[in-house]
């Protein structure tokens, strides 16, 4: 259980480092570039084992780890057009909703079991999505951009299906020397769409923004490596309704503690349906 909790620990962690870039006007892609190889080295370094690059080629879960690598950065890319164009609230509640992908797979594919608490779970967990963010778009969405959201939504569920399946069948033990490699992949897309000015007109690097970056690689490398030990020990269809809207409930707290962000009758009563979910799935 500490898997779980630590895991969303860190992810709240992005949460607020994310909502400072924002104060501190940090740039999100040199900080993000910078994040995925801090992350890597801390990946590596906790792995503590010599290894090559062509013993990494032959690894078994080394084609799903580029996979992975190419939809972290792709989702990252997305989540932040998403954002500018078709509004946050609905960009946040698309990344969060996609959690019935995987947790569809997991009942259907790999046999997760089914039952009446969990099944009650699993449906007040998209309520609770809904209601978490309600009101939280400051300006109408632009009808144009609503594609976004569903790539997002596709995007989100599918890495999060892609690495359950790389940890059930290939992973193992090896899962910090997985989670380096997704890293470093994450890292050489990051720096082609950086140096090639696809996502913006190139920039000086900044002291500041790659020391931000190292501060969010390491909640990154927490927040994924505890991620990924969960899956080993929970079935699909608890832990992502669990870490999702937990993590969405903790955002919502943390802006209306630290952030002073109002919180409307709706968000608390989304707070509480995420705390009911957690409670549901507990009892199954």
């Amino acid at each position: 259980m500490e898997n779980i909790v630590l895991a969303i620990f860190f992810s709240s962690c992005i949460i607020v480092t994310f909502r400072l870039f924002i104060i501190l006007k940090i740039d999100n892609l040199q900080a993000i570039t910078v994040n995925y190889l801090a992350a890597a080295i801390f990946s590596y370094l906790a792995y503590g084992q010599s290894f090559t690059a062509v013993e990494l080629l032959h690894k078994p879960w080394f084609g799903w780890a580029v996979i992975n690598g190419f939809l972290f950065i792709l989702v990252f890319f997305v989540f932040a057009r998403s954002a500018q164009k078709a509004g946050v609230a609905i960009t946040a509640v698309a990344s969060k909703m996609s959690v019935i992908i995987p947790v569809s797979i997991g009942i259907i594919i790999y046999g997760d079991s089914l039952n009446i608490p969990k099944a009650a779970g699993i449906l007040t967990a998209f309520p609770a999505f809904y209601l978490v963010f309600w009101g939280r778009q400051k300006e109408p969405a632009d009808k144009r951009y609503w594609l976004l959201p569903l790539i997002l939504f596709l995007g989100t569920g599918s890495n999060d299906s892609v690495m359950k399946h790389a940890q059930k069948f290939h992973v193992g033990d090896e899962y910090l020397l997985f989670l380096g490699t997704i890293f470093v992949l994450s890292l050489v897309i990051g720096t082609f769409a950086w140096l090639s000015g696809l996502s913006g007109p190139v920039k000086k690097i900044s002291l500041r923004n790659v020391v931000a970056g190292l501060i969010l690689g390491f909640f990154n490398f927490g927040s994924t490596m505890f991620f990924l030990k969960s899956l080993a020990l929970f079935e699909s269809s608890v832990f992502f309704p669990v870490f999702n809207v937990s993590v969405v409930s903790m955002g919502a707290l943390i802006g209306w503690l630290i952030f002073k962000e109002k919180l409307l009758l709706k968000n608390w009563l989304g707070i509480l349906l995420a705390i009911l979910t957690i409670i549901f799935i507990a009892i199954a």
